[in-house]
């Protein structure tokens, strides 16, 4: 018995359903495999200076000396296979130590290529990063970062790149990457179009979702690309650009920006924010829509996480509950994945926004979920926006507000800390706000941030109510701008019931019962359990309510249970 270990490449395939064809027709079958292998897997392994070491019946196991050599022959094979209608193969291919004895290998190399074979789809390639690591560019376009897989008895996590499709994952979810690259300038020798590019790179880094490849990166290609061009004419700049996805080069967005140049550095910094925004906003609604069209059981915690959000946008309370075991099955996934408990926490306090839950139990789980995300990860923004929520509408003002300066010293651009801060103004006790915010402008001008910031998001509803209801607050006498705000935000998507409910005690206010009876009719219709015990749970410790007062207590006389 001779034995020789090597640092190798190997291809491992298998036909797909194989027991099935011979269970239906065993003579079919076999005349299905030998024309497989003999016309099309033996002579591609062969033609890219491969070695067939073993077949397995309706498998074969083959080592290259060169990544680029395994991989080019896997794809003309499942190319070749599917122009002929022939039978699926599964293929995985991985670069490690393998051991040759006789007419046999074994080893780790082996191993992760047969898990990974079991891990591609249908008429898909899956790979190591190990072998994705050393492909040529042209090569590295037809694969798709899959993320890190637990395999079966390997101790660590492979990093996994596919072709055909992602196989549904079962471990952790990566950031989202974008490539810049191209950032060029047309007809000048200036540099703003690179300082540009750099300032967008660096607004884009501060969402931890995002991961950003500058056009010297050397590692893989990413999911998303951004191209622009920038001209000028005299003291007049126009900056073009485009927002593609890599893998069919289709354009999510384009847009031209027309500026006049007086300070480079600040155009720089205009360009990047404006630009930073719109692009994280068009990669989220295109995750989402791709989530969408996928199982539930497909989706990993991350994406899971998306949904989850995407479910919660519609207002709706069984919505809620179909979000929160997404949650849990995002949890049990990935354990340690924040973006599925800092979800938890956001189903927390939106079933409290509700109030068809008790709303200091749900608020008090709800903050034990967003203390554990910052505890797992105290640079994650999304932990300290729902501190600063919870906290806020808690009452605890001080606390909300320390967190949403946190969100805002993390990532500069994120609407949470605004909105966090509106929540806490609104909120306040009634004598921290005649200390700290007596005519309410703190609730006025953050909330006018929140929607400067979030002009994309799906809770846009919320961010209305806020400023309709910090105008409210800021001129109790002329109540015309916090109705037209909080008209926008009833007839919003996902609008709850706050919105109605603060339009009916503003028409009352100025005389109005009859529109005031229409608008307690709608919340209701939103929540049917609507109530002054509901209303008293979440907002009698509140500013808002003394301010109201003699309003809410007229709310028995429109119909409104006790």
């Amino acid at each position: 018995m001779s034995s020789s270990e090597r640092k190798t490449v190997i291809l491992a395939a298998d036909i797909v359903g194989y027991s099935r064809m011979m269970d239906e027709d065993h003579s079919v079958a076999l005349d299905a495999l030998r024309n497989v292998r003999d016309d099309i897997v033996e002579p591609c392994i062969t033609a890219g200076r491969g070695v067939v070491v073993k077949r397995l019946g309706d498998g074969w196991l083959a080592a290259f000396d060169g990544c680029s050599d395994a991989c080019a022959s896997a794809l003309k094979i499942q190319n070749l296979l599917a122009d002929k209608g022939a039978p699926a193969l599964r293929i995985g291919i991985h670069q490690g130590p393998a051991s040759f004895v006789d007419e046999d290998v074994f080893g780790t190399g082996v191993n992760i290529a047969s898990r990974l074979e079991a891990l591609a789809k249908p008429r898909g390639v899956a790979i190591s990063d190990a072998v994705f690591a050393n492909l040529s560019k042209v090569l590295q376009v037809s694969f798709e970062n899959a993320g890190a897989r637990v395999l079966k008895n390997i101790a660590e996590p492979v990093k996994v790149w596919a072709f055909g499709g992602i196989p549904p994952t079962e471990l952790t979810s990566e950031p989202i990457s974008i490539q810049l690259e191209d950032f060029v300038e047309k007809a000048s020798l200036d540099t703003l179009a690179p300082e540009i590019a750099e300032a967008t790179a660096i607004e884009l880094e501060k969402y931890r979702w995002l991961h950003v490849l500058r056009p010297e990166n050397e590692g893989g290609p990413s999911k998303y690309v951004l191209n622009g061009t920038l001209r000028r004419s005299g003291d007049r700049i126009r900056l073009t650009v485009h927002l593609s996805v890599r893998h069919d080069r289709r354009r999510l967005w384009s847009e031209r920006f027309d500026r006049v140049v007086i300070n480079e550095f600040e155009l720089a910094d205009e360009l990047s924010l404006a630009l930073a925004l719109r692009i994280s906003a068009e990669i989220d609604a295109h995750e989402k829509m791709q989530i969408q069209m996928r199982p539930p059981e497909q989706l990993n915690a991350a994406e899971l996480s998306a949904r989850a959000n995407d479910l919660m946008s519609s207002g709706q309370s069984d919505a809620f509950e179909e979000a929160d075991a997404m949650l849990t099955r995002a949890v049990a996934l990935e354990p340690r994945n924040t973006s599925a408990h800092i979800q938890k926490s956001f189903v927390g306090y939106r079933k409290a926004m509700s109030g068809a839950w008790p709303v200091h139990a749900t608020l008090a789980a709800a903050l034990q979920l967003a203390t554990e995300v910052v505890r797992m990860d105290p640079k994650m923004p999304g932990g300290y926006v729902m501190l600063a929520s919870v906290n806020g509408m808690m009452g605890k003002t001080e606390a909300a507000l320390e967190a949403a300066a946190q969100v805002e010293r993390l990532n500069p651009n994120a609407w949470g800390a605004p909105h966090g801060r509106s929540i806490a103004h609104t909120f306040a006790a009634p004598g921290w706000a005649r200390t700290h915010d007596p005519e309410a402008l703190h609730a006025v001008s953050n909330a006018e941030r929140t929607l400067e910031l979030a002009q994309s998001s799906k809770f846009r509803s919320g961010h209305l109510f806020f400023l309709g209801i910090g105008q409210l607050l800021h001129d109790t006498s002329d109540v015309q701008p916090g109705i037209s705000t909080l008209e926008r935000s009833a007839g919003a998507a996902g609008a709850n019931w706050w919105p109605s409910l603060f339009l009916a005690l503003a028409e009352l206010r100025r005389g109005k019962r009859q529109v005031a009876q229409q608008h307690i009719a709608a919340a209701h219709t939103l929540f049917p359990a609507l109530s002054m015990s509901a209303i008293a749970d979440i907002f009698d410790r509140s500013r808002v309510w003394p301010v109201w007062q003699m309003e809410l207590e007229q709310l028995p006389d429109l119909g409104l249970s006790t």
